[in-house]
């Protein structure tokens, strides 16, 4: 009897080891890498890959979370190395391209046919294509305009311009009543990225913009981008001291505590204001308006800078299949509802969240760049990297006052070149 139970309880073990094993391998393990680290954002992510998992027990979701400028360079790193992360972040345009020229991203097309690419509002989509084919899906969409102090603008008498050469004029009214027109920080360089791109959008006709946007194609020898130049360098004068040794949410924090009557900033800062600042109703505190088209423009009135955030698939996945339901998971209605309410961000699913189901500055935001005519992505991010790398530079030198835009142009062109020709 002691051997028949000794031999059972070896046999057991053996059973509940076998299993174990088993279990073990039948595991998927998905490696997630974003770059939002702070609250409220890093927490729903958490949370979103928790959920998803409950409901795929057999897929395991690792997070890991870098902060927006140290990203961009770990990720440029990582996907060069046999630890690439399985579904990843990332800004659309030529950010993504070089990955997707360099086979690192996973072609979505065939995936997207099932009905998934109907979801989402066709704009809004539009950005992650790259030579007709759709290599990802947005998370959330971003457009770029002015914020301003109404009791600012009220206490000087001035309202919301319907030009540049309107706004140029509200800047020299508000200079003159002691109070900084314009709070900016461009420490890390991005956000300039965003006034020259909407300035060029609204300068030089979409097609040569783009034509130019392409590191194989572009000369930037149109006139409009000197042009869009001469506007922004009207535009300093009215910003606060030093812009480029400060930081964007430095900037922010001063025109949050009355020190400026504007600051242009992305409609993702919406609800990151409203968190901020608790103690006010955004929409009786602040209102918002378009940068305004200047009159001599050659490019389009309608135009918007700004484009969607989303997430792609590395090519190099051992999980294709289950990295792409966690993607399916983390884009779609059901989570974009909850991204909405917690978040206040809206991700690119057509009707995604109803009038009254969030605030009304958030609504109202989101619908200025779902009913633009085209958005015009980031200049940044449209560029080639080493031709950015000198753009950034010319750019701060502008904004100190040290160059011009004629020469600005010439080095942005130079480069431009050198880059053609070795990609040619």
């Amino acid at each position: 009897m002691r051997r028949r139970v000794g031999l059972f309880l070896i046999v057991l073990a053996f059973t509940v080891i076998f299993t174990s094993v088993v279990v073990a391998q039948d595991i998927v393990h998905l490696n997630f890498m974003h770059r939002w680290t702070r609250s409220p954002d890093n927490e729903f992510l958490a949370e979103i890959a928790k959920n998803f998992e409950k409901e795929n027990p057999n897929i395991d979701v690792k997070v890991t979370a870098i902060s927006n400028n140290p990203y961009k360079e770990k990720i440029k790193i990582v996907l060069g190395t046999d630890n690439a992360p399985d579904v990843f972040f990332t800004w659309p345009g030529e950010f993504t391209n070089r990955f997707i020229r360099e086979d690192k991203v996973l072609d979505l097309t065939k995936y997207m046919e099932d009905g998934w690419q109907g979801d989402f509002v066709p704009s809004i989509l539009e950005p992650f294509k790259y030579n007709g084919r759709i290599y990802g899906a947005p998370y959330r969409m971003d457009g770029k305009v002015f914020v301003y102090n109404k009791e600012i603008f009220k206490e000087v008498g001035v309202k919301e311009p319907e030009n540049f050469s309107e706004l140029i004029e509200i800047c020299k009214k508000i200079k003159e009543a002691g109070i900084t027109p314009i709070a900016f920080g461009n420490l890390h360089s991005w956000p300039i990225s965003h006034y020259i791109g909407q300035l060029n959008a609204y300068h030089v006709p979409y097609d040569v913009y783009q034509k130019d946007l392409d590191p194989t194609t572009g000369t930037f020898e149109d006139p409009g981008y000197v042009e869009a130049l001469n506007d922004y360098q009207e535009l300093v004068p009215y910003f606060n001291s030093s812009p480029n040794a400060i930081t964007h949410n430095q900037a922010r924090a001063n025109f949050l505590n009355g020190g400026a009557a504007m600051m242009y900033i992305e409609i993702i800062e919406v609800p990151e204001i409203m968190r901020a600042r608790e103690d006010i109703v955004f929409q009786e505190k602040y209102n918002i308006f378009k940068m305004p088209f200047p009159e001599d423009g050659k490019g389009g009135p309608d135009y918007l800078v700004g484009y969607p955030e989303g997430f792609v698939v590395s090519s190099n996945t051992k999980h294709p299949v289950e990295a792409i339901k966690f993607l399916k998971y983390l884009t779609s209605k059901k989570v974009g509802k909850l991204e909405a309410k917690e978040t206040g961000f809206i991700n690119g699913i057509k009707n995604v969240v109803e009038k009254g189901e969030v605030n009304d500055a958030i609504y109202n935001s989101s619908k200025l760049v779902l009913n633009t005519e085209r958005l015009v992505n980031w200049f940044d991010s449209a560029l080639h990297s080493e031709i950015w790398a000198v753009a950034r530079e010319e750019l701060q030198k502008l904004t100190d006052g040290v160059t011009t835009p004629e020469k600005t142009m010439k080095k942005i062109r130079d480069k431009t070149k050198e880059v053609r020709q070795e990609l040619n």
